[in-house]
């Protein structure tokens, strides 16, 4: 395949014609701050969480981790449930201070994250037949939510309207309809038709996710984001072996991603490590099994993007060009797997640029 960086973009473009589905991983939100990953997150587990009666297993946690091993490997040791939930605490809290110090800036227009441009167009590009945004995300973080305010665009993350607000999809969807006006034939016809507006799926949970002790009761509360009360926990899926547990015990949480996922035309991927596999197992089904097209924008090009795209038949990747840290990006695509367009000077893989680029 000769590939040349106007026929990349051409491909891009005819696939965001399709209206994708954006999934969005920790990669965007550390764009802005790397206080956001996981290296800082355990840092801070690292310093915080204290040990108890299941002390072994957080030294085997930490050994792992002064063993080089990431987050999510060195957290498969922890299997107690008081230890996960001491985790979920303190990963809670330290999200939540990182949220706070952006959240104003962001919300408010004074800074713009980085989905702002990128979140502006695929929004502005919607059919009026269906004005749904589809953002898939596993982040515990809000930057979406406040980058949508900041765009002034309606969201719904499947909570009902309120200070305190409950888990309704139903109900949430509801709030995105308005009422209008419009002609048939001589006559004028009240019509319900959906705004436009951003569907968001939440899938790991969200630092302003509470459940009670009995987990009877899930809320989203934007007042308790600091400390919830005592007979409160966040709801939130941490890293590591637990989460795929967790993730099968509530799968009834993930059905509105599970269809939003299915039904795609398109993903526009970016900053997704594709760690999850309750998550990204329906993306590739996708992709790989059905000839979806999709786009992942992403800093670091890996065995995992190589395979999918030599399985699938339109799947690109826009990555850092591996080497000495000079500006620099690989588009690879269905043909050129083997021998990756290289555009040196060009920082394409951030999302900021590729939306200059490309949208």
């Amino acid at each position: 395949m000769n590939l040349d960086l106007d026929n990349a973009i051409q491909e891009f473009q005819g696939i965001l014609k399709k209206h994708p589905v954006l999934v969005v991983g920790t990669g965007a939100s550390c764009a802005l701050d790397p206080r956001f990953g996981m290296f800082e997150l355990a840092k801070e587990l690292h310093r915080t969480v204290q040990p108890g009666s299941d002390a072994e297993q957080w030294r085997r946690v930490l050994a792992s981790l002064d063993g080089g091993k990431g987050l999510e490997n060195a957290l498969d040791a922890v299997t107690g449930t008081g230890l996960k939930e001491r985790i979920v605490t303190v990963t809670g809290a330290f999200v939540a201070s990182v949220d706070r110090d952006w959240m104003w800036r962001i919300s408010s227009g004074e800074v713009k994250g980085p989905l702002h441009g990128m979140l502006r167009k695929l929004v502005d590009g919607l059919p009026p037949t269906n004005p749904v945004q589809h953002v898939v995300t596993p982040n515990y973080d809000m930057l979406i939510e406040h980058t949508c305010d900041a765009l002034e665009v309606a969201w719904t993350d499947g909570f009902t309207m309120g200070s305190t607000c409950r888990r309704d999809w139903g109900a949430a969807r509801n709030l995105m309809l308005k009422m209008t006006r419009e002609p048939r034939g001589r006559t004028w016809t009240d019509t319900t038709r959906f705004i436009p507006h951003v569907q968001l799926h939440k899938v790991h949970g969200s630092i302003n996710w509470f459940r009670n002790a009995d987990e009877t009761r899930l809320l989203r509360c934007d007042r308790m984001i600091d400390a919830p009360p005592a007979d409160w926990r966040r709801t939130m899926i941490t890293p590591g072996r637990g989460k795929l547990e967790e993730a099968g015990k509530n799968r009834e949480r993930f059905a509105e991603a599970d269809a939003a996922i299915a039904g795609a035309s398109a993903f526009l991927i970016v900053g997704y490590g594709f760690n999850d596999d309750h998550i990204h197992n329906g993306i590739q089904k996708r992709l790989v099994d059905q000839g979806c097209s999709g786009i992942v924008v992403t800093r670091d090009w890996s065995p995992k993007i190589e395979n999918w795209i030599r399985r699938s038949t339109n799947l690109w990747a826009v990555c850092q060009e591996p080497g000495d840290g000079n500006p620099g990006t690989i588009v690879v695509g269905p043909g050129n797997v083997d021998a990756p367009l290289a555009c040196e000077g060009q920082d394409l893989w951030k999302i900021v640029e590729f939306v200059k680029t490309v949208m």
